[in-house]
């Protein structure tokens, strides 16, 4: 008969990450606490002195399997990695790999597919294999909704919001190439603002992204508190995502405007056609491209506005309580 992890030892990897994956990795540990005491993990021998783990938790180990200069599976990382996972089961009774990419972000062009079979061989090693979407729930991967962040007391002020209209569509996230920014600024209707904020994860992009800037677009990038930050998406017209690539499960972006009350209007992937049905249609609109994501932000005008009729579907989907039983039912030790 199966037995509930119930205050077992739960390690953590990593324990602090920066940015938005700061604040999933702190929501996921507090979840997590509801299960067990959730740890640091420092490493095998550390571990083993203070007594085994029952569960070791990992996010984005899959990252170790790029060469840093070719941004290509190398065999000498694959060994490494795998070799490094194997001897984690000295230190935890059941490995739990949590997959956010289906391949890694940083892997060169021409070699997403090799990566991503590597990406599936290596969550083989593994007890249990979590994703964010409930599209993706391939043997042995099981569904564990993406938790929702804390709200803190929103800015009145700064750097940013000093400078925004009373309307405004927001692009929240690391500034990377492959959210096709760009594409989304050439597109965007002259009579919309847009306003793209968030840390610089490619400074050339970015530079290329400022340049673009003009009366009707904001472009932001670096580093803000949470509170401006919040407060920047709380106070748009709707949250865009104007990226669909095959490396994403599930966006980030998406998460922290759910857990703000701010609809979104997003390049569809398979989790949001997934997703789209189950929230309520003024939360989620999805485009099948950048084109037609501008039409729907065009024909969003102020005097149709009207806010999510609840946040009912928003707590049904991804509350802690929500998360709290998906894990306890994926972590059960059998």
């Amino acid at each position: 008969m199966p037995i509930k992890i119930e205050r077992h030892r739960i390690g953590y990897v990593p324990w602090f990450e920066a940015s938005v994956e700061k604040g999933y990795t702190l929501r996921m540990r507090e979840l997590l606490g509801a299960l067990g005491d959730v740890v640091r993990f420092d490493g095998v021998f550390a571990t083993l002195r203070s007594g085994r783990l029952d569960v070791l938790v990992l996010n984005w180990t899959d990252n170790d399997l790029l060469d840093r200069r070719t941004k290509t599976v190398a065999p000498r990382k694959v060994i490494k990695l795998f070799t490094k996972t194997i001897a984690l089961r000295l230190a935890a009774k059941r490995l739990v790999f949590v997959r956010h990419n289906n391949y890694p972000h940083a892997v060169a062009a021409g070699h997403e597919a090799h990566a991503a079979r590597w990406v599936d061989r290596y969550e083989r090693l593994f007890d249990v294999v979590l994703t964010h979407s409930g599209e993706d729930r391939q043997r042995p991967r099981r569904y564990c909704p993406h938790p929702l962040y804390h709200r803190v007391t929103a800015a009145t002020n700064g750097p940013v919001l000093d400078r925004l209209p009373a309307r405004y569509f927001v692009l929240f996230g690391r500034i990377v190439r492959y959210k096709r920014i760009a594409a989304l600024i050439d597109a965007f209707p002259a009579d919309r603002t847009l306003v793209v904020i968030g840390a610089i994860g490619d400074r050339g992009y970015a530079d290329e992204l400022v340049a673009k800037a003009r009366t009707n677009v904001i472009v932001a990038p670096g580093l803000l508190s949470e509170a401006e930050a919040q407060a920047i998406v709380a106070n748009s017209a709707a949250l865009l995502i104007s990226h669909a690539d095959d490396d994403v499960v599930v966006s980030s972006s998406f998460f922290f405007a759910m857990s703000l009350g701010v609809s979104v209007i997003a390049v569809a992937t398979p989790f949001l056609r997934w997703m789209a049905p189950r929230l309520d249609g003024r939360l989620l609109r999805v485009a099948n491209d950048i084109d037609e994501l501008c039409g729907l932000v065009d024909a969003d005008r102020a005097d149709a506005d009207e806010a999510p009729s609840s946040t009912e579907a928003i707590e049904r989907e991804f509350g802690d309580a929500t998360v709290e039983a998906a894990l306890r039912r994926a972590l059960t030790i059998a």
